[in-house]
């Protein structure tokens, strides 16, 4: 495929000089796909930087003899270049990490034999983040080799979107670029009752029930919470109230039936807010309150027996007070 490449040749001298640049002893002219650029680096010394931008498919790049020549009034001087393979940049891992937990982005920078870093010395590797702005990273320096390393310590959602990786060497600039997409964790769900449980509940009783949903703090983007609280008979409530980074249902149910057992189920999940990229949502999350109701018994008169007689079991009859 197309690639891009530089060729670069320094020139001092005054009168200022003037560049000729030659492919296989042919000179080349301006085009789309030569571009030579001249600079002034020093106007005391008169030094020039002369830069050959060559664009074009990778073979009519390598492979080939390129030369600088610079002429002024004094004489000519000309100079052999060599057209390296412009480095590759890849990064690493391509893959979602979850909100809370420690992750690392990794560019590997790898240069042809004979090529070498241009630039900022202090920043060899460049990264820019989904705002554009650079990012410092902690580098590590080999034979030809630089690898560079973003650290997340802990991944955030707003840390969601497109990271790239840059390096310029003597043969042109080159890049890679990642989407990170972070995972949602799942929400903490805390399911409460009023009265609590030390309460007993009846039949006829009224009861409140609150499912708490608590976002883990790495969730620092817009985010929607959504949920289901279910109590006795069908009833549920999927009215989700935040408060805060909290999240709540509320059930109240008027009226309870007896039962020995009731399992009352809340879940939730946490997904991006409108708008909001890079942002994948939670599983879903399950809660339950398990909750007794007796049956209500109001007997405060018996009838008494006769003297000597020793009753049954069935042989009581209430005085007065519903058995419910």
């Amino acid at each position: 495929g197309p690639v891009s490449s530089n060729l670069t040749c320094i020139s001092t001298g005054s009168p200022a000089t003037t560049v000729t640049w030659m492919r296989n002893g042919q000179q080349l002219s301006l085009s789309d796909t030569y571009i030579p650029i001249q600079t002034v680096t020093d106007r005391r010394l008169s030094t020039y930087s002369n830069v050959l931008v060559i664009k074009a498919a990778s073979s009519d790049v390598f492979g080939h003899t390129y030369s600088c020549t610079v002429t002024n009034a004094f004489g000519t001087f000309s100079m052999a270049l060599t057209a390296f393979t412009p480095p590759t940049v890849t990064i690493s891992p391509h893959e979602t990490p979850t909100a809370g937990e420690s992750f690392s982005l990794t560019c590997t920078v790898t240069l042809a034999e004979g090529d070498y870093i241009v630039g900022d010395s202090g920043s060899p590797v460049q990264w820019k983040g989904p705002d554009g702005a650079s990012i410092k990273s902690t580098l590590q320096v080999m034979t030809n080799t630089y690898i560079s390393t973003l650290e997340f310590n802990p991944v955030r959602t707003s840390h969601g979107g497109e990271y790239i990786c840059q390096a310029t060497s003597t043969a042109g600039t080159i890049m890679d670029a990642a989407n990170i997409i972070i995972q949602i964790p799942p929400p903490t769900l805390t399911v409460s009752r009023d009265p609590d449980a030390s309460t007993t509940l009846r039949h006829g009783d009224s009861l409140s029930l609150t499912c708490t949903i608590q976002l883990d703090e790495a969730v620092d983007s817009d985010v929607v919470v959504t949920g289901r609280l279910q109590g006795q008979a069908g009833m549920s409530s999927n009215v989700v109230a935040r408060s805060g980074t909290v999240y709540e249902i509320v059930l109240y149910i008027p009226s309870l039936r007896a039962t020995p057992s009731e399992t009352c189920i809340c879940t939730a999940t946490v997904g991006p807010g409108p708008g909001v990229e890079f942002i994948q949502s939670s599983e879903l999350q399950t809660n339950s309150l398990n909750i007794i109701v007796e049956l209500s018994v109001d007997i405060s008169v018996f009838y008494n027996p006769p003297p000597g007689f020793t009753p049954g079991p069935n042989e009581y009859r209430a005085a007065s007070g519903p058995v419910r």
